[in-house]
């Protein structure tokens, strides 16, 4: 699920933010020279890969049901806020270096101290490079998952979407049905009250006839004497 990878992210944002403090709270303070810059070069470059997977993790977040939603992003908000923190301490470890108002990303790209320094900068441009192409190819992978779980959700959806119409359709064919049943019965109950009624009808007509009789019978009788 999107929230899974959404923990990887955290899991690999927090040992970057914990290699940036340390960097920024214990070695900075104790490097001078191109071990500084080096230290500076390091500390940015996993503040920009941090900065890459608050990006990643925004985009997950997007993705996630609602139910998950907010709580990712009172998190991403927390990481955001940790990120601004390092690049504010960042900043001023390398300016309290005795280059002035220079902050550290000016030092990563400025010196030309020496011929290794130099060569250092570029091997680190090249690394950069590559970095930077690595993570641009695994935001397109990772939009391309994301693109592929909705176009999935989307797929799903529609299919119980239609699921739904064919149980509403065949709940309507069985309401059609008890309806022509319901009529059915009450035809069959009007014809068995139209027989009962002819029934009595004919009980009664007997009775009368045999108190007929019998009352003839009887004038027949008594009457002759």
């Amino acid at each position: 699920m999107s929230s899974e990878q959404f923990e990887s992210y955290e899991l690999e944002f927090d040992n970057i933010a914990r290699s940036i403090k340390r960097k920024i709270n214990s070695q900075l303070p104790n490097f001078t020279g191109e071990q500084r810059k080096a230290c500076i070069r390091q500390a940015t470059k996993e503040i920009e890969r941090a900065e890459d997977l608050l990006q990643e993790m925004e985009m997950e977040s997007r993705s996630a049901p609602p139910a998950y939603r907010n709580k990712m992003n009172s998190r991403l908000r927390g990481y955001q806020a940790d990120v601004e923190g390092f690049t504010r301490d960042l900043s001023s470890a390398g300016s309290s270096a005795g280059g002035g108002g220079q902050n550290a990303r000016d030092q990563l790209m400025g010196g030309g101290d020496s011929y290794d320094g130099q060569r250092y900068d570029q091997r680190s441009r090249l690394l950069d490079n590559d970095q930077t192409l690595d993570r641009t190819s695994g935001r397109i992978t990772n939009a391309q998952r994301i693109g592929e779980e909705s176009e999935a959700i989307g797929a799903g959806v529609l299919s119980e979407l239609d699921s739904q119409r064919q149980t509403i359709m065949r709940t309507g064919g069985k309401v059609s049905n008890v309806d022509a049943n319901l009529s059915k019965s009450r035809r069959i109950l009007n014809a068995m009250s139209r027989r009962i009624m002819t029934n009595h009808l004919v009980m009664m007509l007997i009775i009368l006839v045999l108190l007929g009789i019998l009352g003839l019978s009887c004038y027949m009788k008594f009457g002759k004497k």
